[in-house]
């Protein structure tokens, strides 16, 4: 890839990006597709991140992808909202169009892109999220267009979960999560792990689940991150599923924001291969 005056930046704003996928992707994507980006990884702390939205418009950069742990507090600085953000009160895409910064939540529409490629279609199921941070609000906003029957919201801070509750409709329920406890679930078909924390710490699971029938475990981290969670849907037998699908889709929707093409899937998704 030739970069000269021409070349167009797109990028990753998080804390950590070291690890991530996302620019090995992206740029296989605009070198596949033979166009003038180039799209790199910038790590942002917290209290630079005004600065950072700031640096979209001073250095002409076409757009970011938003990781942990900006994707709610980036919201302020924008100047407007998709629907697909709005929604969820999240934010994992911006797109620079001519000093207009607007804020895209891909991660949803990705999240179902890869249970649909799995042959899992939500609507008329139960699902157990895991965490109500951005990624929670995401995913469970995507659930409830896709004609999801109920969602239980597991999480340490009762009232955070109550807030996504508010927002995710009356279908929607949550409790507080106690590290270490048996949950005892009936009729689930979908559990959605976006913690951040261990799922398994001096040898105890972060919780047990007993009483629950087909349900397929889902952890949005992917790759060669370690999933605790995984291990423990092995141990019982149930099927399961890493975030690298989601990752995916959701970055081929934010390609398409950036460069108005359509993404190719197959390039993207060769350049995942661990």
């Amino acid at each position: 890839m030739e970069i000269d005056g021409k070349t167009q930046i797109i990028g990753l704003f998080g804390d950590p990006v070291l690890y991530s996928l996302s620019p090995a992707m992206h740029n296989a994507a605009c070198s596949y597709l033979r166009l003038p980006y180039v799209y790199l990884p910038f790590r942002v702390e917290k209290k630079d991140l005004a600065n950072a939205v700031t640096a979209i418009r001073a250095l002409k950069i076409k757009g970011v992808n938003i990781t942990v742990p900006h994707k709610e507090s980036v919201i302020p600085f924008l100047d407007q909202l998709d629907e697909s953000a709005r929604r969820c009160g999240a934010v994992n895409t911006i797109v620079n169009n001519d000093g207009v910064l607007t804020g895209y939540n891909t991660d949803g529409a990705g999240f179902i892109d890869s249970l649909q490629e799995a042959d899992f279609n939500p609507a008329g199921k139960k699902a157990v999220i895991l965490g109500a941070g951005g990624a929670a609000r995401a995913v469970g906003s995507a659930l409830t267009d896709h004609g999801i029957r109920e969602i239980l919201i597991i999480n340490r801070t009762v009232t955070k979960a109550e807030r996504l509750v508010q927002l995710l409709g009356n279908h929607v329920y949550c409790q507080q999560l106690i590290p270490y406890s048996t949950l005892e679930l009936t009729d689930v078909d979908l559990i959605i792990n976006t913690l951040s924390i261990p799922f398994k710490e001096q040898g105890k699971w972060l919780l047990n689940f007993t009483s629950f029938q087909r349900a397929l475990f889902y952890d949005l981290r992917y790759g060669q991150m370690p999933s605790d969670f995984l291990t423990f849907a092995q141990t019982i037998n149930a099927p399961a599923m890493d975030g690298l699908g989601m990752l995916l889709h959701q970055g081929a929707r934010a390609f398409t924001l950036f460069t108005g093409k359509e993404a190719p899937l197959a390039a993207m998704r060769s350049a995942l291969v661990l």
